[in-house]
């Protein structure tokens, strides 16, 4: 347990993505997860959160938010909320050269 701990320590970025701020950052009016709509156990998906580490896909991202001690529904919202804005590194397709 210890070592995936410092293994996540390793990777963690304070600002990945950008920094939580209420004021605007580039072109979006601010950055963080929205709980405006209802929380986030139960309200919408927040397009503009952030996390501090950064996830392979959806199932890594609720592994490791259970693994780190958050309750299912938050760990449910904020990972969908990373998914629904496309925040999960995509493994790139490298395909054989073929013979000609």
């Amino acid at each position: 347990m210890l070592g995936r701990i410092a293994a996540l320590e390793k990777v963690a970025s304070n600002c990945n993505g950008g920094c939580e701020s209420s004021l605007p950052h580039g072109k979006d009016p601010w950055v963080g997860c929205s709980e405006s709509a209802g929380g986030q156990a139960y309200g919408p998906f927040s397009s503009t959160c952030r996390d501090n580490l950064t996830y392979k896909s959806y199932v890594d991202c609720v592994e490791t938010k259970w693994f780190l001690g958050e309750y299912r529904n938050r760990a449910w919202w904020l990972c969908s909320s990373l998914q629904a804005a496309g925040k999960f590194k995509v493994a790139e397709l490298k395909r054989p050269k073929r013979p000609r």
